[in-house]
């Protein structure tokens, strides 16, 4: 079967099925009839190639990192929905392969900072300039617990889903510019502007400092950093 990104055999599945119902099938479930909660439960897959089933049979495969809701658990299984080309489906897999996507139980702390004309490339030494903009870098310390999920996925390379970015004057909102990453064997963090995801791992009583960089309009003011569903005031330097 033909393999997407996202998912292994289910373009092909969901197509045939969409053909005679018009929409995406639901999973069997002792009462399918009760309403969803107001607020759904989301969850990430912790695990690549995820097998998703439907009845006794597999329908695809979920990667590492896809978000989805669940709509019921029972017995060690959920019974997720997730989309796929604007889509979605639901079936069923294993909870181990999942993680709360929430930064609920992750204590959160940004250095204080402001808005500077000029940022040194940490690759090149080059100071960057940005006529109309202002750099803002951010370093968050961020404080796992005994609750706080494994694995963190960031994503941030649109505008409209993008779970980590900067708001400002009450409104206006900023994506990375880049962020510091930092490779396996290498000594020196890499600055990163093209990649445009994040996945951390966090360790219980183990704090990680991670350094984003953001470009803002002259002048703008009341910083918050949303990180997922946890949002911190960015403290402007004392005076």
């Amino acid at each position: 079967m033909t393999r997407s990104p996202a998912l292994s055999g289910l373009g092909l599945w969901l197509a045939v099925v969409m053909a005679f119902t018009g929409q995406a099938p639901a999973a069997e479930s002792k009462d399918a009839t009760a309403p969803e909660a107001a607020k759904p439960v989301h969850v990430v897959v912790i695990q690549d190639k995820a097998p998703v089933l439907f009845e006794d049979h597999q329908i695809g495969e979920l990667a590492e990192g896809e978000r989805v809701q669940v709509l019921e658990s029972r017995e060690g299984w959920s019974r997720v929905r997730a989309t796929f080309r604007g889509n979605w489906f639901e079936g069923w897999m294993r909870t181990a392969m999942t993680a709360p996507d929430s930064l609920a139980d992750v204590g959160i702390k940004i250095k204080e900072t402001r808005p500077t004309d000029t940022y040194k490339d940490p690759d090149t030494g080059r100071d960057l300039i940005v006529p109309g903009q202002q750099f803002l870098e951010l370093k968050v310390k961020l404080e796992p617990t005994e609750k706080a999920p494994p694995r963190v996925y960031f994503s941030f390379h649109d505008q409209k889903t993008a779970d980590l970015y900067l708001t400002f004057d009450r409104g206006s909102k900023a994506l990375p510019y880049a962020f510091v990453r930092r490779v396996p064997g290498v000594t020196r963090p890499v600055f990163e502007r093209d990649e445009k995801r994040q996945v951390l791992l966090l360790t219980p009583g183990e704090a990680l400092i991670e350094t984003y960089v953001f470009l803002v309009p002259v002048r703008s003011r009341d910083f918050d950093l949303v990180l997922k569903d946890a949002v911190t005031r960015v403290p402007p330097p004392r005076r």
